[in-house]
């Protein structure tokens, strides 16, 4: 299988491709299952996926991780390129109000409720783990052992005009069983990689990971949690190898390379990724 990253922080070598604060990817299976994951901040992911010769028209079906508005801001230009494509997201992202304060101002990360609404039709609302089919599973986190990273701290719900910590209960996350080794797609990971990759192995009894990718949310400065990481990784899942970008900063990036060797990658625009 391989998953083509339609849009990321990182920009592409190829000058046609454009880069954006945002998370687009598409997973192609083996069996030729054509599933996108979250959309980017502005729907500019499918001028590059226009540019690499991708038809999304031929998409079966769309995952919103979570409700961030940096991967559901692309999906009113979607749904006006694709008319058939199921829609999967968590229903809390139908009643979220997310907001951010890094930088120490105040901004909106909420999706557009007007295109959810009017195309309500198309999506299927879930609460807990979604099975496409008995190797593609749409997983609802429920593991809380590990720490979860520190790139949280700047991120609220509101409810009742007050500022609460956000819990990513709406985070969903991409599982599937190729051959008997996983490729999971979790492109915040705001839940942490290894709760995340403990529930997919627990769900799909094997810890046979092929291929984590996505966005860590790792902050710059959190060297020990990095290093525990790392190391937890090499003792519990060897075989893993770890594709990152998004929302990954540059020093978590260094250490995580130090830690993984050739096991670790950074993902950019227009990147292949062959599993």
């Amino acid at each position: 299988m391989k998953v083509s990253i339609l849009i990321d922080n990182r920009p592409s070598d190829n000058p046609v491709l454009v880069s954006e604060h945002g998370f687009s990817a598409l997973a192609t299976t083996n069996e030729n299952r054509r599933i996108l994951v979250d959309t980017g901040l502005s729907g500019r992911a499918f001028d590059n996926a226009s540019a690499l010769g991708i038809d999304m028209q031929n998409i079966d079906y769309l995952i919103l991780s979570h409700g961030h508005k940096d991967h559901t801001g692309g999906l009113e230009r979607f749904v006006t390129i694709n008319k058939n494509a199921k829609i999967i997201a968590h229903s809390a992202i139908q009643n979220f109000d997310y907001q951010s304060n890094r930088g120490g101002k105040w901004h909106s990360l909420s999706p557009d409720q007007d295109i959810i609404r009017k195309n309500f039709d198309r999506f299927i609302f879930i609460d807990d783990n979604y099975p496409i089919d008995n190797n593609i599973i749409i997983v609802k986190n429920k593991t809380t052992i590990h720490p979860r990273p520190l790139g949280n701290r700047y991120l609220y719900l509101i409810s009742n005009s007050e500022a609460l910590p956000y819990p990513a209960s709406d985070e969903i996350s991409l599982c599937i069983n190729h051959d008997g080794r996983l490729t999971i797609i979790s492109p915040c990971s705001h839940n942490g990689l290894l709760n995340i990759a403990d529930e997919c192995c627990n769900i799909m009894k094997t810890n046979n990971i092929a291929a984590f990718i996505g966005g860590l949310h790792l902050l710059d400065g959190e060297g020990d949690n990095i290093e525990k990481l790392s190391s937890t990784i090499i003792k519990k899942y060897p075989q893993m190898r770890l594709y990152t970008g998004h929302c990954t900063g540059n020093e978590a990036c260094n250490m995580l390379a130090n830690g993984l060797g050739a096991h670790f990658n950074v993902f950019k625009t227009g990147d292949t990724i062959k599993i």
